[in-house]
């Protein structure tokens, strides 16, 4: 080991040594570090917004997604998958690329991430957008 690594190490152990000392002695430092980790990770999931999806079956053919009853105004994004546990793929929609006919939409791709293995896939399509603390805390992680 080099001379750097063997200072960094001393140092590392010192300010270790350091805060056991320093806990040890005076408890109120461990819960004041406990309490603003747990603020922060308050803070972060109040602010940090996900998507809340609907999935639907579709169809894809000739580099076109074919969905039944999807009703949706505008689409913006979907996510496209096979098996959720393997791959999920991200689908930016532009207006053109988007087709409705009655109960049903297409929506053309040209140049999609990946190939499906068989013309039966499903899609995700975002609905809303909902804090990661109601998701987390206040639904258990479940979808409306």
């Amino acid at each position: 080991m080099d001379d750097k690594g063997t200072k960094r190490g001393v140092y590392r152990k010192k300010f270790a040594n350091l805060y056991v000392k320093m806990t040890a002695k005076n408890h109120s430092l461990f819960l004041i570090l406990i309490l603003v980790s747990v603020i922060v990770l308050f803070g972060v999931t109040l602010t940090t917004k996900v998507d809340v999806v609907a999935t639907h079956d579709a169809k894809f053919e000739n580099n076109t997604i074919y969905i039944q009853d999807a009703g949706y105004d505008s689409l913006q994004k979907i996510y496209v998958y096979e098996n959720r546990n393997e791959a999920v793929h991200k689908i930016k929609l532009e207006p053109e690329m988007v087709k409705k006919t009655g109960n049903s939409t297409e929506i053309l791709v040209e140049d999609l991430d990946f190939i499906p293995q068989t013309e039966d896939i499903k899609v995700d399509i975002p609905v809303r957008e909902i804090t990661l603390f109601r998701r987390v805390f206040l639904q258990g992680g479940k979808n409306e």
